[in-house]
């Protein structure tokens, strides 16, 4: 095994997370949705973390989030090659969101973040479709990646010292 630890394959994440901030492209959004996907079972049987960590996780990732769908989705495709969603009987609950791939291109442009005059995620445009509405794969990862940093870096932090980082401190590595 690589990496014996939730905490070991979060600065994994960390690391792919940086790459597709400096360089938004196909192969480290590969490696960053495995990663994260990954995180679910590390998390689940790392029995070091707080049930805080474990608890936030749970809440992540319910058959609604959409993100945690896009995350396993996405990774189970990758996986399987052209994996179908699961889908267990969902009495008077919604059904689950079906998730592809549906254009990548060269030159998207990121976003800026003034306080720092620094471009974010620029590189390929991935746009991924979530039964028929577009949903934009940087968002995705963004949106993901604070999930994990608050169950690696803010729970495990006493309540009263804890500091929410904002998405430039995030971005920064602050």
């Amino acid at each position: 095994m690589l990496h014996r630890t939730a905490q070991e394959r979060y600065e994994k994440l960390k690391k792919v997370f940086a790459r597709l901030m400096a360089n938004f492209n196909r192969d480290d959004l590969d490696d960053y949705v495995l990663t994260a996907n990954s995180l679910r079972e590390w998390i689940r049987q790392d029995k070091t973390l707080m049930p805080e960590q474990r608890d936030h996780l749970e809440k992540f990732v319910v058959p609604e989030s959409l993100d945690w769908q896009i995350c396993n989705q996405v990774a189970n495709a990758q996986k399987h090659v052209k994996s179908q969603p699961r889908s267990k009987k969902r009495q008077g609950r919604p059904s689950i969101t079906t998730v592809t791939v549906s254009e990548v291109k060269t030159g998207g442009p990121g976003f800026l973040v003034p306080e720092v005059g620094r471009v974010f995620g620029a590189g390929d445009e991935i746009v991924l479709d979530c039964d028929g509405s577009r949903e934009d794969a940087l968002g995705f990862v963004v949106r993901t990646f604070r999930h994990f940093h608050y169950i690696f870096e803010l729970a495990p932090v006493p309540l009263e010292t804890r500091v929410i980082p904002s998405l430039t401190d995030i971005l920064c590595g602050k």
